[in-house]
Order: C-alpha cells, then sequence, then structure tokens
C-alpha cells in the first residue's frame, strides 16, 4: 500500500493540523509575553500564572481549530505524508524559535 492511497480521517487531519499551528501559536505567544509586560501583566490576573494562561490558551485554540479544521473539506483532502511534514516543520520552527528567545537572547 502506497502513502497516496490512505486518507486521513477529517479529525485526524483537522487536528493534526490545529496541533501544528498551535506549537507555532504557543513560541509566538511565549516571545510576545515576555518582551511586552502589560501582556504578561494580564496573564498573570486571568489564571494567576502567565504560564497558566499560556497553557489554558494553547488547549483552547488547539481544541477550538481541531473542531473548526476538522469541517474543513480542504483540510480533510490533505495527503499523509504533508500533514506530517507540516508537523515536523512546526514543531522544528517553534523548538528554533524558543531555543533562540531563551537560549541567545
Amino acid at each position: 500500500m502506497t502513502t497516496d492511497a490512505v486518507i486521513l480521517g477529517r479529525s485526524s487531519a483537522g487536528f493534526g493540523m490545529a496541533a501544528g499551528i498551535t506549537a507555532l501559536f504557543n513560541t509566538a505567544l511565549a516571545c510576545v509575553k515576555d518582551a511586552y509586560r502589560p501582556l504578561q501583566n494580564v496573564m498573570d490576573s486571568i489564571a494567576g500564572n502567565n504560564w497558566t494562561t499560556q497553557g489554558l490558551a494553547d488547549i483552547i485554540l488547539f481544541v477550538g481549530l481541531g473542531l473548526i479544521l476538522s469541517n474543513i473539506r480542504t483540510v480533510q483532502t490533505i495527503k499523509p505524508d504533508h500533514l506530517i511534514l507540516f508537523l515536523v516543520a512546526a514543531v522544528a520552527v517553534a523548538g528554533v524559535g524558543l531555543f533562540a528567545w531563551y537560549g541567545v537572547f
């Protein structure tokens, strides 16, 4: 069986895409909140700690995007290889971004 014959379920495709997008969002939010103190203060006030608020935002974004993307026909037709490539690229970019932000700066 070739990977061209494999079809992802709508939830697999939708939540797979949501995972990659959430990883990128998490990195962007971590950098922005550390660079912009008023945002960090607002996030501290929401859940008691900015990291807790960030985790909650990530979960809400992942679930919300997953549900939305699961119902979009274009996302449902994505090939498994392309979804895997997107996930790997998103996590690699997010990891490098976090390393650069916290390790270098």
